[in-house]
Formats: structure tokens, C-alpha cells, sequence
């Protein structure tokens, strides 16, 4: 990935949602290789942001307490940015169904305010945007490509489908070069740990060391494939890069499903490795101390279950020579050990 790390030396980056857990790790990649970076957080306290997150980062760290949706704010950070990552949302699927105009600020009128921001810069940034499995929602085809029908089954995957799409508009009308990266699971160090509203992963962690038992719903026999932060933070770093080929007029028909002359594409990001949820669930309280039971499914939970998921990953591997490099079971290590040093700066 050094090729990648250095095609931003010299450039401007933009994070939105940089405190949270996607957004401060890739951060601190980004320090860690003294590219500086801006981060802008409005440190909702729901949504994982975290000061801990990025202590120590020093000067080439700029930290923005802001919201995605004043326009403003947008307009002003995004004109100076060659590269955005647009990663702040609401990621609760519950919440999404308790409070769907709340996700509709976030999701969507955070978008364009993002995406207002780039039109309005002489620059034009390269955006990548964080996207989700859960566009594709309960799958109709399994192992589901980037071309899979969407069949979203919450408010908080109607919305970030709409986000994605809003960045395909704004790739053909005004020519802002757009990567959406559909992320499965992701875990691993700086996620929140105080509830199982998203991240369940860290959630059960958290449990587990906490001497708690995690609850599994139903059989817990539904597929899901878990990727380790680290390799989720590549594909954010080659997606930047491989912006600029999109705004070059290279084409990929593989991934431009809004046709290949719009600089706008879509890529799977996933382990390729699906396992059971319970075994995943097991593993974790054995490592943690904790333990398993399992439980009937509450009517809330069980109305927004997409069943198994399973994602391509060849087009990431293709055209972005991204693929995942930590195994499950060390990246729950890895996990494990940091937060043994840090859980309570996350409780």
C-alpha cells in the first residue's frame, strides 16, 4: 500500500466523521505516514466519536468540531480539500427505524452538504464515500456483486443507498469523481463499546470483558463476514487514488453502473470468508471470558434481518489491488488487547 499512502503526499484530506471509528483510524494512517489531514466531528454522543480516538496525533492533525450539515462549514472545508472521505452518519438500523428523519439529516442532507461543498470548489475532490452491506439489505442473490439489486430492508439503508446514488448525480452533472465502498462488518480498535445499536461485534466484546453474556437471537446460524479495521483502511486509501483514475476518464464498466463515461463507481468491500454469527458470537466470549445464550428474537430486530450475507470481492482485487490481509481470529486479538489497555475510555 505504499504506492497508495504516497499518491496523497502534497494534498489536501478531508474526514468527515473522523473522530468515530472508521474516521480516526484512517486518520491516524494517515498521521502515521505525516500526511496531514483534517477531521471534522460533531461528537454526537449516539454515534461512537471519541477524543481518545485521536489523542496524540499532533500538528498535522486539524480537528474540527462541526456538523455535516451546516452548509457552511461544508463549503468552506470541502473547497480546500483534494480528497474527502465522507464517512459521518448514523449507522443505527434500530434508530433508523425509531427516528427516520433524524437518519434523513444525517444520511442524506449530510451528503449533499457535502456534495454541495465539492461542486462548489475549482478543484473538484475526489469523494469516497462510506457505504454498507446493508444497501444491498436481505440479499436476492447470493454471493451479491456490485450490480446485485438493492433490497434494503431499513430506513438507515433506503438512506444510504439514496447518498450513494446522490453521488452518482453529482459524478454526471458536475463531474466530482465518487468511490462508494459497500462495507460488511467492520471491528476492531476504536469502536465504540457502550452499546449493540451497531458494531455488534465490538459490542460483544465489550460484554466479554466485562464478564456480561451476550445474548444471540434465535439459532444465530445467519452468515455474516467480519472485516478487521485495518483492511477496511486500506481499501479507504487505494479508493482515494483510484478516484483520480475516474476523474482521468479511465473506464471500469465493472463497477460504473451509471455508465462508464460517469466518474462514479461502486466496489464490495468484505473479508470473502463468511461465517455463522453464533460461532463468531462464541469465539469472541471465549476469548473475552464471557458467555453465549441464546434468546428469542425481539420483534424489531427480527422484522429488519437481511438472513445471510455473503459479497464479492474481485472487482476490490481488480481495480482497486485491494484485498483483506488479517485473519479473523488475529484481528479479534488485536481487538482484545487493545481494549483490555483502553475499555474504559470507551464505557
Amino acid at each position: 500500500m505504499n504506492d497508495a499512502i504516497n499518491f496523497y503526499r502534497g494534498k489536501q484530506v478531508l474526514v468527515t466523521g473522523g473522530a468515530g471509528f472508521l474516521g480516526s483510524n484512517l486518520a491516524t494512517r494517515f498521521v502515521q505516514n505525516e500526511i496531514a489531514v483534517t477531521v471534522v466531528d460533531n461528537f454526537h454522543p449516539d454515534y461512537g466519536a471519541n477524543p481518545f480516538n485521536l489523542e496524540g496525533l499532533g500538528s498535522n492533525l486539524n480537528l474540527i468540531r462541526g456538523d455535516i450539515t451546516d452548509r457552511a462549514l461544508m463549503k468552506e472545508l470541502c473547497g480546500r480539500a483534494d480528497v474527502i472521505y465522507h464517512i459521518a452518519a448514523q449507522c443505527s438500523h434500530v434508530d433508523s427505524m425509531i427516528d427516520p428523519w433524524l437518519d434523513l439529516k444525517f444520511n442524506c442532507e449530510g451528503t449533499l452538504a457535502v456534495l454541495e461543498g465539492a461542486k462548489a470548489s475549482a478543484k473538484k475532490p475526489v469523494v469516497v464515500y462510506a457505504g454498507t452491506r446493508a444497501i444491498i439489505g436481505a440479499p436476492l442473490e447470493s454471493p451479491a456483486g456490485e450490480s446485485t439489486l438493492p433490497n434494503p430492508v431499513d430506513v438507515y439503508g433506503v438512506n444510504k443507498l439514496a447518498a450513494e446514488w446522490y453521488g452518482a448525480v453529482y459524478a454526471r452533472v458536475h463531474g466530482i469523481p465518487y468511490v462508494s465502498l459497500r462495507l460488511t462488518n467492520c471491528f476492531g480498535e476504536r469502536h465504540q463499546m457502550k452499546n449493540g445499536k451497531y458494531g455488534i461485534l465490538n459490542w460483544f466484546m465489550s460484554l466479554a470483558l466485562q464478564g456480561k453474556t451476550i445474548k444471540i437471537y434465535g439459532t444465530g446460524a445467519q452468515l455474516r463476514d467480519y472485516l478487521y479495521v485495518s483492511d477496511a483502511i486500506d481499501s479507504f486509501v487505494a479508493a482515494g487514488r483510484f478516484g483520480e483514475k475516474l476523474r482521468n476518464g479511465e473506464s471500469f464498466p465493472e463497477v460504473q453502473l451509471s455508465g462508464e463515461k460517469v466518474p462514479f463507481a461502486i466496489f464490495n468491500v468484505a473479508s470473502g470468508k463468511p461465517k455463522a454469527f453464533a460461532e463468531c458470537a462464541k469465539r469472541v466470549a471465549t476469548i473475552g471470558g464471557g458467555s453465549v445464550e441464546f434468546v428469542p428474537w425481539p420483534k424489531d430486530r427480527e422484522a429488519i434481518e437481511t438472513g445471510d450475507f455473503v459479497a464479492t470481492i474481485t472487482a476490490a482485487e481488480r481495480y482497486l489491488g485491494w484485498r483483506p490481509k488479517v485473519e479473523f481470529e488475529a484481528g479479534l486479538q488485536n481487538t482484545f488487547a487493545y481494549y483490555r489497555q483502553h475499555l474504559s475510555r470507551y464505557l
